[in-house]
């Protein structure tokens, strides 16, 4: 499950369910690829920890990696950028359900969790027209699986930023039929 660094609210999504995950990868946010694993790891013998460079290309990192990795993590944390996440968050679903009570008929399933949100169109070829017209508009939008549309903008968005994707979005839906 792709949930990004900080991206619903809290730094790791399985924060809000209480539970501890065997594993934990990571990627983009930190601009370097690696990952987290607790004790079920050691149930694999000749595991990638215990055996070096078996996925050494992967998860081996370097010191360039690590610096910009380090550098990136600080930004975050002194930008409090996950509790803006959170508050954008909030405001990006309030404004994607106003959306949906204004456009019943056109997107429904309006979900999320910090900035990591979706909805849904009535269907693909709806999903299709949407995100070329937004696109057109010069808004970026993701399909995601047949219908749906998700949202998994950077952690220092602002409400500037969101008020601008709405309304062009709200305009294309305007003038979808």
């Amino acid at each position: 499950m792709q949930t990004g660094i900080g991206l619903t609210g809290r730094f790791w999504a399985h924060e809000y369910h209480g539970i501890q995950p065997d594993i934990i990868s990571f990627g983009k946010k930190t601009q370097v690829c690696g990952m987290l694993a607790g004790p079920i790891m050691d149930e694999v013998q000749d595991n990638v920890f215990q055996r070096s460079m078996r996925i050494g290309s992967t998860f081996g990192g370097n010191l360039v990696d690590m610096v910009r990795c380090k550098s990136i993590l600080e930004i975050i944390e002194s930008e409090e950028l996950v509790d803006a996440a959170d508050r954008q968050g909030s405001y990006l679903l309030a404004n994607l359900q106003d959306l949906q009570s204004r456009f019943v008929d056109k997107i429904s399933n309006v979900r999320g969790q910090g900035l990591l949100c979706a909805f849904d169109l009535p269907d693909p070829e709806h999903r299709k027209r949407f995100v070329e017209q937004c696109t057109q508009a010069r808004v970026l939008v993701v399909g995601c699986g047949p219908k749906s549309i998700r949202f998994r903008p950077h952690l220092n968005i602002n409400t500037t930023e969101i008020d601008h994707g709405m309304k062009v979005m709200a305009d294309v839906l305007a003038d979808m039929a």
